[in-house]
């Protein structure tokens, strides 16, 4: 607006002949810094309530301006990294589930001898030989294999 077009509001104002639309205008106007001392008394006389309502339309115009392109993409990379985080927090928070086939494999395993170990060493060399010879016998293509390694170097 220009100056002549605020004064002419102002002369308005004081006649009594503004409506709430052009007070508010009026006031939007007097907020600037640079105004002259004669306009400071309009300004006071429009009252502290209109002021105030112009100082808080300028604010909420100033915040309704849209979030740029870039803030918006940080919003989105950032909710996604947080919901990333916690799910795998809750994904490292579970117990391990044994599987139907190992806990078969088990309950087999348990209804078999226990093993023996590895190499017969301990006894006198009568119980060794025998230990030799039985494990021979139940393990025979281990004792194949070893031959035949045997042979190959």
């Amino acid at each position: 607006m220009t100056n002549k077009d605020i004064q002419q509001l102002i002369d308005k104002y004081l006649e009594g002949e503004t409506s709430p639309q052009e007070e508010q205008t009026l006031a939007h106007e007097l907020l600037r810094p640079d105004i002259p001392e004669e306009w400071q008394a309009v300004r006071l006389m429009l009252g502290e309530l209109a002021m105030g309502e112009a100082e808080y339309d300028a604010i909420m115009a100033q915040r309704n301006t849209k979030p740029s392109a870039l803030l918006i993409a940080l919003r989105i990379i950032s909710s996604a990294a947080a919901i990333y985080l916690i799910g795998l927090f809750f994904y490292l928070q579970q117990e391990p589930v044994v599987k139907v086939e190992m806990a078969n494999n088990i309950m087999v395993e348990e209804k078999q001898p226990a093993p023996q170990p590895a190499y017969c060493t301990e006894g006198t060399p009568r119980e060794i030989l025998m230990c030799y010879v039985e494990r021979r016998e139940a393990q025979p293509h281990i004792y194949q294999q070893l031959k035949q390694k045997s042979y190959e170097n």
